[in-house]
């Protein structure tokens, strides 16, 4: 498959892939569990799953320290560099700094940087916003924002990174770092899909040129009363079985994975999947290669139910959505 050269240019004046892999979640797996896979298509490798990522033609790869994985990114990168699939320049490669590493984000970078065996990265991101979390369960320290952000700014200027973003982030902190930045935040990372279109954070990101880039763009089934207890339904979420979805692929002659992610593309997103099956790889590449009627991706966009899978519950006790 031809590399992917399609790119978007960032605030910065940098271009940046405009789909990429997503390895959050993405651990190695022991044979117990690879036996238990009734994928068979599916690596156990992070390693592998880069580095053949790259060799169909992936160019941007999204780790952060939180996945633990950056150690296996970085050996598949490595080694499709090593083969001369890639020059390193080629890639478009993005890490993320937790909370817990706020109060030093060089040192978290450069640790960052020598797990991942690279002397830089294309992006670095502040993977959640800064907030006082008080609660019992995460005795997280408050930093302010700006200390966080002129401390990244600096990791520019230290040719650590040549971008520097922000994940997770809402309106209102995007227009706290906006008021006082010195260096533009280029991407905000966010959940983004048909079930959680953010039309009010996409138009607010187009109007600053902040490119939005989107984690689970795939979502899959999820049970609304196991996972929200809150939530009085039984009822499965389930984007790749949706009708809407399955009538769209049937029409264009696509899977059910290429529809939703054109629809992110159709948006001017940038969908970063993550899978370990070789030729969903290939598939999801592929998704850039055709183009829906209008009415079919407001179809799509009609799904939305300001659903999210991936909350600030579970790490802060409270919704810093809200």
């Amino acid at each position: 498959m031809a590399e992917i050269s399609k790119k978007y240019k960032l605030n910065n004046g940098l271009s940046i892939p405009i789909i990429g892999l997503g390895t959050t979640r993405m651990r190695n797996l022991d044979d117990a569990k690879l036996k238990s896979l009734r994928d068979d298509g599916r690596m156990k490798d992070v390693e592998d799953v880069v580095y053949y990522s790259i060799k169909y033609g992936t160019r941007l790869i999204d780790t952060a320290s939180k996945y633990e994985n950056e150690i296996e990114v970085g050996k598949g990168i490595k080694k499709a560099i090593e083969e001369k699939i890639v020059k390193r320049e080629d890639l478009f490669v993005i890490t993320k700094m937790w909370i817990d590493e706020k109060e030093d984000p060089e040192k978290a970078l450069k640790q960052s940087l020598e797990r991942l065996q690279l002397s830089y990265v294309d992006l670095y991101l502040d993977h959640w916003p800064s907030v006082d979390c008080k609660n019992e369960k995460n005795k997280f320290k408050y930093i302010p924002a700006k200390d966080v952000w002129e401390k990244m700014e600096k990791l520019v200027e230290k040719n650590l990174t040549k971008s520097i973003g922000v994940s997770n982030y809402n309106t209102k902190n995007l227009l706290n770092i906006l008021s006082f930045c010195k260096i533009k935040p280029v991407v905000n990372e966010v959940e983004f899909h048909p079930y959680n279109y953010q039309k009010d954070l996409k138009e607010f990101c187009d109007k600053e040129n902040i490119k939005i880039i989107c984690y689970y763009p795939l979502i899959k089934g999820v049970n609304f009363k196991s996972r929200f207890p809150n939530i009085m339904s039984e009822k499965k979420l389930d984007l790749l079985n949706e009708e809407i979805v399955l009538n769209l692929a049937k029409k264009y002659g696509k899977t059910v994975g290429q529809i939703v992610l054109n629809w992110h593309i159709n948006l001017g997103v940038i969908p970063i999947p993550g899978t370990c099956n070789q030729e969903r790889m290939k598939e999801n590449l592929a998704a850039i290669n055709f183009k829906m009627e209008d009415q079919d991706y407001d179809i799509l966009s009609s799904l939305d139910k300001k659903f999210r899978f991936c909350d600030g519950i579970g790490i802060y006790g409270t919704d810093i959505f809200a």
